[in-house]
């Protein structure tokens, strides 16, 4: 055979393989009802559909427990990301994503209580302090309670690490958890109150007062404490926002003994919107028919008018039912002043007393009042 006759039947070989092989394929088609498919070819991801998925993983989506989102979140508010640091809103968002956690993991615990003790911050300092103010909250919200919550808010009023108004906020929580505290703790919690009532020339002074009185637990000594402090707070020289506190504190659980620094004050010939009408208020509460003359002084005033009003006729009440000084009336609800007070954030109660009003924000955790909102 030679050649071209060799290379002809090896052609026509390959020919006939490939025709039985093309019918064993339709054979089995047909038998098993397969349909071809396409050849594959690799999909690339795209690239923003690949941050949206790294995005997903990062917030907990694919985490059932969701403790790598909270984790990640707390790391945000803290200002351990560099990126947001200096940002309330994202620091805040971070926050309010978690603020119905009631069972935090304990590191996510004790990463927070460790924020609260740092004094270090990028941002300015009404942003910090909001911020502690509901980091706290969400602390207070968990079940069972934190324990170190207390001793992280002491340390933080005493190491003078902090701004005043942070300081206040801590104060504020503490009368807001002082009783649900056991007896060791209290008795530390109210000697932080004490040793910041006693200092005059700060603001948050007049909140140690508020936060003392709502202990339901103190003894008559203590009771009397309270009153010695209010007192040595209503007079002049004192910070004046810890000063009108005192004054309506005074007023509010009838200490009668404040009433010469009141009435001195409304005679004197320095006047100020707010201290004035808290004084009326006070008078009110605790005066006689000999304090009238002196509050109509100030029955023209615009400021002052509706408090005047409210204080007349209230002293001219008891003195119908020969009630010489407050009775139930000067059991009011207490009401913290949360910060400096401006005139026009002061507002008439039920009483014509006034109260500081807060601010409009709800409390994200929970609570109407930033510092003394209530567990839920």
């Amino acid at each position: 055979m030679n050649k071209k006759t060799l290379a002809l039947h090896v052609a026509y070989i390959g020919t006939a393989v490939a025709v039985l092989m093309a019918a064993a394929a339709v054979v089995a088609i047909r038998k098993n009802g397969v349909v071809a498919t396409k050849p594959v070819v690799e999909k690339r991801t795209p690239i923003d559909k690949v941050r949206v998925k790294t995005a997903e993983r990062k917030s907990g989506l694919e985490d059932p427990s969701g403790a790598t989102a909270t984790t990640a979140a707390i790391g945000i508010v803290c200002g351990r990301d560099k990126a947001t640091a200096d940002r309330y809103e994202a620091r805040n968002d971070a926050l309010r994503s978690i603020a119905r956690r009631r069972d935090l993991a304990k590191n996510d615990v004790d990463a927070l209580l460790a924020y609260l003790r740092s004094a270090d911050d990028a941002m300015r300092v009404e942003r910090v302090a909001a911020l502690k103010n509901d980091v706290m909250n969400l602390l207070r919200n968990q079940e069972p309670p934190v324990k170190g919550l207390a001793e992280t808010s002491i340390v933080m009023i005493e190491g003078k690490k902090h701004p005043p108004v942070v300081i206040d906020y801590c104060i504020q929580h503490l009368g807001a958890m002082v009783n649900e505290l056991n007896d060791a703790t209290r008795v530390g919690v109210r000697g932080a109150l004490v040793r910041a009532a006693r200092e005059k020339t700060k603001p948050y002074a007049g909140t140690a007062l508020y936060s003392l009185a709502e202990d339901k637990r103190a003894t008559r000594e203590q009771e009397r404490e309270l009153k010695r402090l209010t007192l040595a707070l209503c007079k002049p020289g004192v910070n004046n926002v810890a000063r009108i506190a005192a004054i309506q504190l005074a007023g509010q659980r009838g200490y009668a003994e404040a009433l010469p620094v009141l009435r001195e004050t409304l005679s004197g010939e320095k006047r100020d919107a707010v201290l004035d009408t808290v004084c009326i208020g006070s008078i009110g509460l605790l005066g006689n028919a000999d304090d009238i003359a002196l509050l109509e002084r100030f029955k023209g005033d615009t400021r002052r008018s509706a408090a005047v009003e409210a204080a007349i006729k209230r002293i001219k009440g008891r003195e119908d039912i020969g009630t010489p000084t407050a009775g139930k009336e000067a059991s009011l609800t207490l009401r913290p002043l949360l910060r400096a007070v401006q005139p026009h954030e002061i507002r008439s109660d039920s009483f014509g007393g006034l109260g500081a009003v807060p601010p409009d924000k709800e409390n994200i955790v929970g609570g109407n009042n930033r510092g003394f909102a209530t567990r839920s």
